[in-house]
């Protein structure tokens, strides 16, 4: 009896190595067959050795015990030519990465079969053709990255199954189609962008169900319809980026049970009407960045604009706002930029908005109906580099101490508005300024000699023109001989 049990055994060892010698020639015949379909390389020629094992070759990983290929991450290497099916027969690789090189020609459409693969990043290479739809249903991966290819074609209208997926990368392709409603299945799902495609269509309200999503890309497609308010219910999510589309109608934020964790949201360039939400402070209390211009926006800034309390980038440009600045913007101390230029806003710049200490883009350009002057405390934020009212109705005089607490400013367009007084003495302190925009005003007096003097001079435009100037252009402008473009 105790001999049939060890004839028992030995055969099964026995089956069990020539099972592994099988496996691992597999392993090793698919590895030559994807060095064979790339272009000469030096770097694999010597790291690729058919006389070592293929375990210890540059880029590849084997499990301990089988020695069984279960990673092949070969980024950032110049390899060029195209991917072999013949990778689809490493059956344990749990890891493919293969980007930032210049492999070309489409994806093995068997790669999605891989019963283990956790990632797939070809992200940055010259791939085209379509995605195969098996990576849609693969019930283990969990990283798509096919950024920065050629793919095209639609993509998978059919159910997704892919209930482990976490990223899925396809910025900077040629996508059409449609976004489909069963991308609410990628329950799992933290990372979706199809930013710089050709995606059509509406965002479907089912991508509500992505409860872990924490970044959202699809700018720059040619998205459609209304974007959907429960979006602002998915408490991870961070970021929503849809700008460079034909999305339209209001923005509503629904007031839900869900606190919203919303840093970003950039919408512009679109075609969203209607006002500004109102409930934008009880909605996007930790909003940081919020990008609304190039739309067809209207109604008044909220007079609560300020209880935005972490808000360091207001764009609200070109749309057709109306209504005064609101005061309330003085209160949000984090705010950086500021551009609500070519829009309609009327009376005058708030004291408050000199308590922005950490402003450097503050425009209101174009807006043809702001009056009154412009605050002093205004020209003594430090941190300022471009300050823009030009084209309103403001008037008085610029303050005598302009230049003197700018040390960032690098443009000051005041133009085509009804300023009075003498250029300052002190704008020679602005040592970086660029561009200095006074054209089309009623100052007087003459141009201040030492405007030449500036002690980095990097001076490229001056226009003073239609002002009631006397005096001669002073001879220190000579010193800009090297930087300046224009003068007018």
């Amino acid at each position: 009896m105790e001999k049939h049990v060890f004839l028992l055994i030995l055969v099964f060892l026995v089956k069990f190595s020539i099972s592994i010698a099988a496996s691992n020639e597999t392993d090793q015949k698919a590895l030559l067959d994807f060095q064979n379909l790339i272009s000469p390389s030096r770097f694999l020629a010597i790291n690729w050795m058919k006389n070592t094992s293929y375990c210890s070759w540059f880029g590849v990983t084997c499990s301990p015990k089988r020695q069984r290929v279960v990673a092949l991450a070969l980024p950032n290497l110049q390899l060029q030519g195209t991917i072999s099916p013949c990778l689809a027969n490493l059956s344990f690789l749990r890891v493919l990465n293969l980007g930032n090189n210049s492999f070309h020609g489409g994806i093995p459409y068997g790669l999605g079969h891989l019963p283990r693969l956790r990632v797939i990043d070809m992200q940055n290479n010259k791939l085209n053709g379509s995605i195969p739809t098996s990576l849609f249903q693969h019930r283990r991966v969990q990283v798509i990255s096919l950024a920065f290819n050629k793919l095209h074609g639609e993509m998978w209208k059919g159910p997704w199954y892919v209930p482990e997926l976490r990223v899925l990368d396809l910025t900077n392709n040629s996508l059409t189609g449609v976004i489909p409603p069963s991308v609410g299945n990628a329950t799992n799902m933290i990372n979706f962008s199809l930013f710089g495609n050709r995606v059509n269509g509406n965002i479907p309200k089912e991508i509500g169900n992505l409860s872990q999503l924490a970044d959202l890309s699809l700018s720059d497609n040619q998205l459609t319809c209304s974007i959907p308010a429960i979006l602002f219910n998915i408490s991870p999510l961070l970021a929503i980026h849809l700008r460079n589309n034909s999305l339209s109608g209001p923005l509503l934020l629904d007031e839900g049970n869900i606190v919203s964790n919303l840093e970003v949201l950039r919408i512009s360039h679109n075609q969203i009407s209607g006002c500004i939400p109102s409930n934008i402070c009880l909605v996007l209390t930790k909003l940081k960045i919020l990008s609304l211009s190039f739309n067809n926006i209207t109604g008044e800034i909220p007079r609560n604009i300020g209880c935005l309390a972490n808000l360091e980038v207001l764009y609200i440009e070109r749309n057709a706002i109306s209504g005064t600045i609101p005061a309330s913007l003085g209160n949000i101390s984090t705010l950086q930029n500021l551009d609500c230029s070519h829009s309609r806003i009327v009376g005058q710049v708030p004291q408050e908005s000199g308590k922005l200490s950490n402003l450097r883009l503050l425009n209101f350009e174009h807006n043809y109906n702001l009056i009154g002057q412009i605050q002093e405390a205004i020209f003594n934020i430090s941190s300022l580099e471009t300050i823009a009212f030009n084209s309103n109705n403001l008037s008085r005089r610029i303050p005598s101490t302009t230049g003197l607490h700018l040390p960032n400013l690098k443009g000051l367009y005041l133009g085509d508005n009804h300023f009075e007084g003498e250029i300052s003495l002190f704008i020679i302190n602005a040592s970086k300024l660029e561009i200095l925009g006074l054209a089309q005003n009623f100052l007087t007096g003459a141009i201040p000699t030492n405007l030449g003097n500036l002690c980095e001079p990097m001076l490229r435009y001056l226009q003073v023109g239609y002002n009631p100037l006397n005096g001669v252009l002073p001879n220190s402008i000579g010193n800009l001989s090297s930087t300046i473009q224009n003068i007018e």
